[in-house]
This record gives C-alpha cells, structure tokens and sequence, in this order.
C-alpha cells in the first residue's frame, strides 16, 4: 500500500496558488464583465451592510493580459455596493486564468471564444444559483440569541441592516420558544412563525395553526384570521358576561338548558289582556323571576367587534306573558304535517325537523364568520397588490370589460365616492361623497398627476374597490355575476381563495367552513346575526309580513343579509 505523504505547509502554499492570490484593491479600479444577472438590485440595506461591515467574501477577478486591468467575473453586487458606499479597498481573489480580451479584433466566431464565454455564464450561474439563503426559521433562532445576548430588536436592525418591520416580527417569534422550535421542525416561514407566538398559549390554536401550515399553507392566511376573530369575539363576549353578571344579571347562551324555554322580549307582551303589540321593556322586567339577558358578539369591516345584549324571559308562560300577536302562537299541525298524523309521528318529525334546521343553522354559522375573515384577508391582499408598481398582467383588459358590463356596484361606487378604493390606495377619504357632490375625489386628482402606468393601477382599484364592497356575507350562498367574475379574477392574479369563498362560485359545493377552536357553532358568539336583536322567538312559523319583518337574519332573503 502507498502512503501520500502529509503535505509541508509549502506545499499547501503552492496548492492555494493554483486558485488565485488574495489581495485588496480599490473597488474603483475593478472593471465590471459581462454578467448574467442583469439588475444588481442595490438595496439600502444591502449597501448599509457593505458600508457597515465591508466586503467579507471576496470578489473574483481576472486579469486582461493586454492591459493588466481586473475583471470581475464573480462578485458584481458586492463590487457595485463598494463603489457606491465609498469603500477604498475591497479583498479580491486573482484567479491565475487571464481575462477575456475584448475590442474590435477578438474572433467571436473561434472556438476558444465561445469555450470562454461558455465558463464565464457557468460560474456565474453557479455561484449565484445554488446559493441557499438563511430560511427565516434561521433567522428567527439567531434573533432568539441575539436578544439573549442582550440586544433590543432596534440593536438587531441596525447591525444587521434589515428592515425594522421584519426584526419586529422575527423578535416577536423569537420570544416564543415553542413557536421557534415549530418553525425549525417544520421549515416555516416568518409569517407562520409569528402567527403561531401569537398563539402559543393555545394548544389547539397551534396545532390547528401547524397543520395548515404543512399541508394547506396557501390557506395559512384564512385560517389565522379566523382564529384571531374568534378569539377577538370571545374577549368581548366575555367582558360584556362579566359586566352583566356583576350586576346581578342571568346571562345564558345557546348551550345552556333553559334556553329552549326562553324568549326575546322583543317577541312578548307583558300579559294576554295587554294589547297585541304591547312591548316589554328591559327596565320593566328587571323584577321578573325569569329576567336574563344573552349576549351577541358582530363586527363591520374596520370596525372591530362588539357586544350586544338581547333581554330575554326564561319562562314566559310561568311568568304570565304572552306572544307579542296572537298569530306567533304555536299552531297545530305545523308546516309538513297531516291531520292523521299522530302525536307520536309528529313528535318525531318536529324532532327531525329541528335537527336539520340547528345543522343549517350551524353552517350558516360557519360560513358566515368565515366569510368575514375573509374580506379582511382578501382586502389586506388588494392594498398590497394595489401598491405594486404596475398593474398585473390583462387588468386594462378586465377594467375595460367590466366598465363596458356596468354592474351595478360600478355605478353605485361612481355616485358614493367609492370610499374603499381610496382607503386601498392610501388615499384620504371623499369628502362628501360621490358624483353629486361636486367634488374632486383624491382617486381622480391622484390620475391627473400620475403617470400612464399608475392611471392603469389607479383604474383597477376603482373597479375592485367597487366589487369588493358590493361583497356581503350572502355571497357564499348566491353570489351575483360580477361577484364572481371579480373572485375569479383576484384566483388568477394570486389571490388564494378560501373555501367559502369558493362556495361563491359554486354555491352547490358541499361545503360548510371548519370552525375555530372553541367557536361555538350553534350561535352562542352570532357574529353574522348584527340584526338578531330580538333573542330566542317562540316555537312557530311566522306567517304574516310583520312577523318576516322582525325575523331573525338567517330567515331573510339572501339579498337582505348584511
């Protein structure tokens, strides 16, 4: 067997000579090669980082034969960085390989040419396409320690030349060792991460938060803020509890056994010998035995949610009340049954029939709240499309298109000033409204003083800021035309759809939207119910358009669901 002999350090010397000689230069002198990335994309930050800490890996250059001049073959950001900032010298590796001649009477056409050619776009593919930046879940674990090692999040910007709003969030996450540990397993990205440090208090949120993650990240935005609703209502829901049941106050909700028997009393009337209409005021009833009150948590967009307080009556017949009109007495032989069905028989359909409305019910539930974690999802994603540079690819096209079709959201946003534009665009709110104010909107003197690329962008966000508040909660059960041609359209530029908004282009899809942990799905927190101020009605069929009237939203007409 041979045995190499251990190479003597002037060996190992003659060996790195054959790579090149390190030395310092002034970047000034350095003359740029042809290079296959074609925007350098000096940043300030990365420019603050090389004024900072200066060029730590060094550029590779060559030397012309011709003239002795140094050609950079690897290393063009770093080299234009230097000059930018000022440096006076920057490390470069001398590769022994001479550079390429150029000039009038270099043969392009020899074999030697293009061979040369060929080795210079391979290396500088090379070097730059197998390069693996530092996943954020890295990022947020050297952050971590960084923090332990006694820095403040502004000391971890400034040192290490990234955006302020970044280190925010990565500082955040790196509070939370479960949310740090998660992100590593998993390989997620800094949004999932500070999502799940939002959440780490809540097993189930996290679990829910980590498996759409891995398995549906696309739908990792929906599902947050979902989460963040529900347990925005719970907050609410819980103080206005607390509040009331400090004032001695009864406060049930839907999975507690006497609300079967209670009723709004919005659907009484004081006694039978009070006139059919009578009302019962809240202050009027606080000395009957069976006074309560349930709470009702909604939101509009902006607006955050808020509690509401419907005043209930846990025994009204014990306690000498009667239905508000004689009409919303429980009726024998209700809708779907027959005069020879017995007492058993219709027992059991009442029951069967009560199931499957408290199932329709529970979805309505669902959707509904998912829908409206949606819209604040879908109109985080139009602001940020809308202040791109430039408009994505066919939206003159579909402006054009939908303009020619004059939908009726189009013509309402045209005469109210189409305020959700403006708010999408940063821009102020109109002032007095629409066309027959008569005055300007920032949408049309932001055109005037804009150039035609941005008139393009300006034109889209008046179109989706026109469809996108024409949207509503019945949506997902029967959208119209434009809904759905809008939908579609943020799909193809994106914009991932959730699954109820799905449900607004197939309204048939079976599909209810999986609840949130701790969502109580039989209403108890009815976001979508802001107009079910009347409370539990009695055991009927409302049979007269009063009574339609004053029905609770899930009995309304799509169109009439807010």
């Amino acid at each position: 067997m041979t045995v190499e002999p251990t190479p003597t350090p002037e060996t190992a010397v003659l060996d790195a000579a054959a790579f090149g000689r390190l030395a310092l230069v002034d970047p000034n002198t350095l003359e740029l090669e042809v290079n296959t990335r074609l925007d350098a994309n000096l940043d300030p930050h990365f420019c603050a980082s090389i004024r900072d800490r200066g060029v730590q890996e060094p550029i590779t250059v060559r030397r012309r034969a011709s003239d002795g001049t140094l050609i950079v073959r690897t290393g063009q950001r770093r080299t234009l960085a230097a000059v930018r900032v000022g440096l006076s010298q920057v490390p470069v590796i001398i590769s022994p390989e001479p550079a390429s001649e150029d000039g009038d009477d270099v043969d392009t056409g020899s074999e030697d040419y293009r061979a040369g050619q060929a080795e210079r776009i391979v290396e500088q593919l090379v070097e730059n396409q197998h390069r693996r930046g530092i996943a954020d879940a890295e990022e947020v674990a050297a952050h971590q320690q960084l923090l332990g090692l006694g820095f403040k999040p502004a000391d971890i910007a400034k040192v290490v030349r990234t955006k302020a709003d970044r280190v925010r969030a990565t500082t955040q996450a790196a509070q939370s060792t479960r949310a740090v540990a998660i992100g590593s397993r998993y390989e997620l990205d800094l949004v999932q991460m500070s999502m799940i440090a939002e959440f780490e208090d809540d097993d189930e949120a996290v679990k829910t938060l980590t498996t759409v993650a891995v398995r549906e990240p696309g739908q990792f935005g929906h599902v947050a803020q979902r989460l963040r609703d529900e347990r925005a209502a719970q907050q609410v829901h819980a103080a206005a509890v607390a509040e009331l049941t400090q004032a001695g106050v009864t406060v049930i909700d839907r999975d507690d056994d006497r609300y079967a028997a209670a009723t709004g009393l919005a659907w009484l009337r004081p006694s039978a010998d009070d006139p059919e209409g009578t009302g019962i005021e809240e202050d009027t009833h606080q000395d009957c035995p069976g006074h309560a009150a349930e709470i009702v948590t909604f939101r509009r967009y902006g607006e955050g949610h808020q509690a509401r307080v419907n005043w209930l009556c846990l025994d009204p017949t014990a306690h000498g009340h009667a239905p508000l009109r004689e009409s919303m007495r429980t009726r024998t032989g209700a809708a779907g049954g027959s005069a020879s069905e017995s007492d058993e028989e219709r027992a059991a359909r009442e029951a069967r029939d009560k199931e499957a409305a408290r199932i329709e019910r529970r979805r309505v539930i669902a959707n509904n709240k998912a829908w409206a974690s949606a819209e604040t999802v879908r109109r985080e994603w139009l602001a940020e499309l809308l202040a791109k540079k430039s408009a994505p690819k066919g939206a003159a096209v579909y402006v054009a298109a939908e303009l020619g079709q004059g939908a009726h959201a189009l013509r309402k946003a045209m005469e109210s000033g189409n305020s959700l534009a403006c708010e999408l665009l940063g821009l102020a709110a109109p002032d007095g409204g629409g066309y027959y104010s008569g005055r300007v909107n920032p949408l049309a003197e932001a055109a005037r003083a804009t150039s035609t690329a941005r008139a393009t962008m300006l034109s889209l966000a008046f179109v989706l800021g026109a469809y996108e508040a024409g949207t509503h909660q019945g949506n997902w059960r029967n959208a119209d035309p434009a809904t759905q041609r809008y939908l579609s359209q943020l799909r193809d530029w994106g914009y991932t759809l959730c699954e109820v908004e799905q449900l607004a282009l197939d309204p048939n899809a079976d599909h209810t939207a999986t609840l949130a942990p701790g969502d109580n799905a039989d209403g108890g927190d009815a976001d979508e119910e802001e107009d079910a101020a009347a409370g539990p009605a009695p055991d009927c069929e409302p049979d007269t358009a009063a009574e339609l009237d004053s029905a609770e939203p899930g009995d309304l007409p799509d169109d009439e669901s807010d």
